[in-house]
């Protein structure tokens, strides 16, 4: 029998009407309530429009996706064991350069390139609200809460199993606006799930926001709490091409400085402290003679 009949008498697939329907009443209650409740958390004002619905196999529609998106996979209890959650780094990038102090008027859209690992730490502010809006529009008894992977990047999906046996599924798509970066996010539930959906309308949420000096406590614990990348940076003596060529193991190069040798201490690539080298015990060290600048700023440093 033809597996997409098979599929359909099943009920582990529908009609691209039937779907199409259920997507689009999905993505309407996403569109509704998705900008007042990221505002609360963010002050920042986005701007969702459901952008239409695409069916095939999961693994296939994660696949078919742009390249640099921060995924989660989830789960809710009594509806469904297996969704994904994908939103694009370029609506992800932009909100953490505006939480860390950047003019929303001045955004530029950025190069694509996945998110840095503060990034992934922060972007719970956007698909923990999609996941919340979805739990609350779907008829799912016991009121349990979404069960949610940690974000990674798309780079970072591992393979299915060797029998792993894919199923059909919807992408929900959904255009993303902030101060003029046009972004997108995406749902991927699965056919069998949202044939036995009702989608309802939630009630609305508090518009009660967070007082600005709250949440900027708040976002600093976090970026304080998170973690990077710390590179040392020795300067050597200069060697000419033809000798750096003939190398061997063995081999010894001086260091530039003959009296405590001067390290740069880098994170993300940008250089942050002045140090000397040294050793306590049995671990070479460094220590700090010099900072850059204020706390803050260097914060900004790490981030940019």
């Amino acid at each position: 029998m033809n597996p997409k009949l098979l599929a359909l008498l099943t009920g582990d697939m529908g009609s691209h009407e039937t779907i199409g329907r259920i997507c689009g009443d999905l993505g309407q209650v996403l569109t509704a309530f998705l900008p007042d409740m990221i505002a609360m958390e963010t002050q920042l004002q986005f701007g969702f429009v459901y952008d239409g619905c695409e069916t095939g196999f999961k693994n296939d529609l994660i696949a078919d996706l742009d390249e640099y998106m921060v995924l989660v996979d989830g789960s809710l209890k009594n509806w469904c064991s297996d969704f994904t959650i994908a939103c694009s780094t370029g609506a992800i990038v932009p909100m953490v350069e505006c939480l860390m102090g950047g003019d929303p008027k001045t955004l530029i859209e950025a190069e694509g390139r996945p998110a840095s690992r503060i990034e992934l730490e922060l972007a719970p502010l956007i698909i923990d609200k999609i996941a919340s809006v979805v739990k609350s529009a779907v008829s799912a008894p016991g009121n349990f809460e979404p069960t949610l992977t940690k974000p990674y990047n798309s780079e970072d999906r591992a393979k299915p199993a060797d029998d792993y046996v894919d199923m059909q599924a919807a992408l929900i798509r959904v255009k993303v606006e902030l101060y003029g970066l046009v972004s997108h996010f995406a749902v991927i539930i699965p056919q069998k799930t949202l044939l036995k959906t009702t989608v309802r309308t939630p009630a609305a949420a508090s518009t009660g926001a967070k007082t600005g000096e709250g949440w900027t406590e708040q976002l600093q614990q976090q970026v304080r709490r998170s973690q990077v990348r710390v590179e040392a940076r020795i300067q050597l003596t200069p060697l000419a091409l033809g000798t750096i060529a003939r190398l061997q193991p063995g081999d010894v190069i001086p260091f530039l400085d003959k009296e405590d040798p001067t390290v740069q201490v880098s994170a993300n690539g940008r250089d942050l402290y002045t140090c000397e080298f040294g050793r306590a015990g049995e671990q070479y060290t460094v220590r700090v003679k010099d900072t850059a600048t204020s706390e803050e700023i260097l914060i900004r440093d790490i981030l940019g």
